[in-house]
């Protein structure tokens, strides 16, 4: 396992989806500037901006920029026709694929802590008031903990429909939605796993809306996502009809006239 996760980490220096990934993470913390500007009714700290941060990675950013990823680290196995040499190495795909997911985990801590320097930048530009050490430290922890909840609510798509080759985008298109259901509230959703995420870390992030939620249904929902992760991973085979590309065929030429 050492080894395959090794390998995944010097390939990634050769994948264009973990600049888009970058950019991505970087939008989260301007939107979340935007939203400052536009509402002059709330008093705006670096407590309440690192929270709409956090909402924002949650429900907009991370579950695209997550599934895209894994679609792309997963795929280029057969897009750049390499499975038939990693097939001759007497390792297991669920083994390879487990590798790879955890390559995407530590993207994802990555992502989340290169979003919130960049936060921490722009509220140092902007002066929003209560930045002192205590406070920094624990909404970094608080930002990077809802996006490991969302990578865990993430990955039942990500096994179902972002390993394969052909239809990854399509997961990446429902990771969206997924995503953006997160934005709504109400008492039932302490039962949806993106926004039990969010419960986890901060039980008050919708106290705004009137709304209470809380952290036990919250936990269970998280743990029945990863659960269900593992045992989509244990039961997982690699399909050789749905995981190849096809490859245009060269025409042939007509000998004589």
């Amino acid at each position: 396992m050492r080894n395959i996760i090794k390998t995944e980490l010097l390939k990634l220096k050769r994948y264009s989806v973990i600049k888009a990934g970058i950019i991505m993470t970087i939008l989260s913390p301007l939107l979340s500037l935007f939203y400052s500007t536009a509402n002059t009714g709330q008093t705006w700290t670096f407590d309440y901006y690192m929270q709409q941060v956090m909402i924002s990675n949650c429900t907009l950013f991370f579950p695209i920029i997550i599934a895209l990823i894994a679609g792309y680290i997963i795929t280029r196995e057969y897009t750049d026709d390499t499975m038939k040499n990693i097939i001759t190495i007497p390792i297991p795909y669920k083994q390879l694929l487990s590798g790879k997911l955890v390559v995407l985990l530590l993207l994802t801590i990555c992502f989340s802590l290169v979003g919130c320097m960049i936060a921490f930048i722009i509220n140092m530009i902007v002066g929003f008031p209560g930045a002192d050490f205590g406070n920094i430290f624990n909404m970094f922890l608080r930002v990077i903990g809802a996006n490991i909840g969302v990578y865990i609510s993430v990955l039942p798509i990500i096994l179902l429909f972002c390993c394969s080759a052909n239809n990854f985008l399509g997961g990446v298109a429902l990771a969206f939605v997924y995503g953006y259901f997160g934005t709504f509230e109400g008492t039932l959703l302490n039962y949806y796993p993106i926004k039990a995420s969010m419960i986890l870390i901060d039980p008050n992030c919708s106290a705004e809306y009137g709304y209470a939620y809380h952290i036990f249904p919250a936990l269970i929902t998280i743990i029945l996502a990863l659960l269900i992760s593992m045992i989509i991973l244990r039961n997982k085979k690699k399909e050789l009809g749905t995981l190849t590309v096809a490859k245009k065929k060269k025409a042939v030429r007509k000998k004589g006239w």
